[in-house]
């Protein structure tokens, strides 16, 4: 197992950078996801590691070693693909052999590492089949278990469970990080979904236009998102917005939305924000639909009528009109109102975020 840092890595094609000055360092053991849009730069970035591709600055460190000019075969690294990349004419077996014969080892530690392999994914009666013969949820076994079964210093999965239905990606991810956990592997993951990453990961890496955005626990993430983008891609339902205007007064933040006055506590933003909130300013006040609770008695509450209920098993979301805006809240699914409506939201102080709308920094 291995350590990781990318240290200012670069990479650009042509004038567009890919990567921007990345700086991530991954203790040994670590489980960290590359999260965000499509042509964020986190396949390029695993790109790099795995020396796929050569950066154009900055450098890549295993366990302090700068292996930024190795070719893939000296990095021992494994990589798991979001297309399988099984050779089809190759048994299980087989394809989960290729790299240790690759290696020139002996048969007797190749059987035995492919049956220690075997047991850890449940493909013992699956050794004789084909690929063709096998659904998506099995080939991808079969493809983390062809990258671990030779003890990678570093695990790199790109998008591996693009491709499978909903059920079998929710099974797929607990084996991997189960796996991931028993073997100890330093594993860096890339998806652009926010609920797998939450799951998976130790860490997460949020990713926009190249550059790093934010990283920290999923939670962390989650609950105190370093700025607008962040917030924004982080969580489903996605955050309600909404544009105001605030102010401190007697110690306390004002801000209205919609006609609504709120009362904040100042606790709510980083006390180097303060001083900028004197006078009244704008901003953009963000609260997660789960965390505005219908008929609560909170810190704040909002009003609206009901134009939309999303019942979806244990909740229901209820979307209501607010000032002219469509806002999104949770409910009870007994509780749930008729479309047309009245309804009252609450929610805590310690669950509203403020961002700046010029940086888009959390305020």
């Amino acid at each position: 197992m291995a350590s990781v840092t990318l240290d200012r890595l670069t990479k650009q094609f042509g004038a567009v950078s890919a990567v921007d000055a990345l700086d991530i360092t991954l203790p040994d053991g670590e489980f960290l996801t590359l999260l965000g849009p499509s042509g964020c730069g986190k396949s390029t970035a695993l790109g790099c590691i795995a020396g796929l591709e050569k950066p154009t600055a900055g450098s890549i460190l295993f366990d302090g070693t700068d292996v930024t000019e190795r070719e893939p075969h000296e990095r021992n690294i494994a990589m798991v693909f979001q297309d399988y990349a099984l050779y089809p004419h190759m048994s299980v077996r087989d394809n989960i052999a290729f790299g240790l014969r690759q290696q020139k080892l002996d048969e007797a530690t190749i059987a035995k590492q492919i049956d220690a392999a075997a047991d850890m994914l449940d493909l013992g009666q699956l050794m004789d089949r084909k690929p063709v013969q096998l659904s998506g949820g099995q080939r991808q076994r079969v493809a983390v278990g062809r990258a671990v079964v030779r003890n990678p210093a570093v695990l790199l999965m790109d998008e591996p469970l693009s491709n499978l239905d909903a059920s079998l990606r929710v099974q797929t991810r607990t084996e991997i990080k189960r796996l991931q956990r028993e073997l100890g592997t330093t594993a860096v993951f890339v998806t652009h979904d926010q609920e797998e990453a939450m799951v998976l990961s130790d860490r997460i890496a949020v990713m926009r236009a190249g550059k790093l955005q934010q990283i920290g626990p999923p939670m962390e993430v989650y609950r105190q998102p370093a700025n607008l983008f962040v917030a924004s891609f982080i969580g489903s339902p996605a955050m309600n917005f909404f544009e105001v205007e605030i102010g401190l007064e007697e110690g306390a933040i004002r801000c209205r939305v919609g006609g609504i006055v709120l009362t904040l506590p100042s606790s709510v933003v980083d006390a180097s924000s303060l001083a900028g909130i004197g006078a009244k300013r704008s901003a953009i006040l963000g609260i997660r639909p789960t965390d505005l609770m219908a008929n609560a008695e909170r810190d704040l509450s909002l009003e609206g009528e009901v134009f939309l209920v999303e019942p979806i098993g244990p909740v229901s979301y209820v979307d209501v009109e607010i000032g002219g805006q469509a806002v999104k809240g949770l409910c009870e699914p007994d509780e749930a109102p008729g479309v047309g409506q009245p309804i009252r939201f609450g929610a805590q102080a310690a669950r509203v975020h403020l961002f700046d709308p010029a940086s888009e920094r959390r305020l």
